[in-house]
């Protein structure tokens, strides 16, 4: 195949903003087939076309990116290996049962896991990852930014607290004005006339503080308020006494419930008293407002959730 046969697929493939730039990368030609060579060599037993290879690794280019350095820091062995298990190759997925499927037993036991709903998710994880019948999996997301051993890592966590919280809450809606609803049963009279008062104020003051909260704050928050699970699960996936995530839980939401009164107060001229009834407003909504401001698709997984020894795997 002559040494510019790839370049045209490469650019049809890229997003629109980068074709430009991308068309202009010294030596883009000679960059590709290093791309397929390094793809090949870490999966010899692995056939993709080089086109098909090339156009799967441009369509998931970040468009935010200078052309100039679009490229730099791919993983081409772990994209070949994504290309193949999207296309549903036999071999590209019997190397990842021998080779990945191990993340999902760390990830499993790093949350404590153990047989047989270990074995369950795992199923799970490689429906989700794969599907079938011509239907795309979740694999057609990896765009080579980073480890795939630590990206499938994270989809088995996802996956497990997915699992984890089916049926343990409930799907809650609101009318999209959050605190500017009728008053609720249950409601005092002052509490009411405070929701119907300051809905605005407490809107932007609670997202501005839940913005400035730290990432494990946030995702604490988000496993119990919003994935439903209780402090021994929170404490299984932290490797933490349930004493400890309780106090972890408290402490966030008590941040969370301090910065936005601050807010709301620079927000406010209200007396001494009236920041007291401000305060209840804001307790009273924390878990509804966790919901709506933590509740959409969310795959991202801390850190410290998935940096695991293997070692950990002789626990369970």
């Amino acid at each position: 195949m002559e040494s510019t046969a790839l370049v045209q697929p490469f650019l049809e493939a890229a997003p629109a903003p980068l074709r430009a730039g991308l068309a202009t990368v010294p030596d883009l030609a000679r960059r590709l087939w290093e791309l397929v060579a390094e793809g090949r060599a870490g999966w010899p037993d692995v056939a993709v076309d080089p086109a098909r290879l090339i156009g799967f690794v441009a369509a998931r280019l970040d468009g935010a990116v200078d052309a100039a350095d679009v490229l730099a820091g791919l993983r081409p062995a772990d994209l070949y290996l994504a290309c193949a298990l999207a296309d549903g190759d036999p071999a590209a997925l019997a190397a990842f049962d021998r080779h990945y499927m191990r993340e999902v037993d760390i990830a499993l036991a790093r949350m404590r896991i153990g047989p047989p709903r270990a074995s369950d998710v795992k199923q799970l994880v490689r429906q989700r990852l794969f599907v079938g019948d011509g239907v795309p999996g979740k694999i057609v997301e990896y765009a080579g930014r980073g480890d795939l051993r630590r990206w499938v890592r994270s989809v088995a966590v996802r996956t497990c607290l997915n699992d984890l919280r089916k049926g343990k809450h409930e799907v809650l809606t609101d009318d999209d004005q959050l605190i500017a609803q009728q008053a609720m049963p249950g409601d005092d009279p002052e509490l009411a006339y405070m929701k119907r008062t300051y809905a605005h104020e407490f809107h932007a003051s609670f997202a501005e503080a839940l913005a400035n909260l730290g990432a494990r704050e946030q995702t604490l928050l988000r496993y119990h308020h919003v994935d439903g699970l209780n402090i021994d699960e929170i404490g299984a996936i932290y490797r933490v006494h349930r004493v400890t995530a309780f106090r972890w839980l408290e402490k966030a939401k008590e941040k969370l419930v301090e910065a936005t009164l601050a807010r709301m107060r620079t927000r406010l001229n209200v007396s001494a008293r009236e920041l007291d009834s401000v305060l209840r407003l804001i307790r009273s909504q924390v878990h509804l407002s966790l919901v709506r401001h933590l509740g959409g698709p969310a795959d991202r997984v801390e850190d410290d959730v998935l940096e695991l020894d293997e070692s950990e795997l002789e626990e369970v």
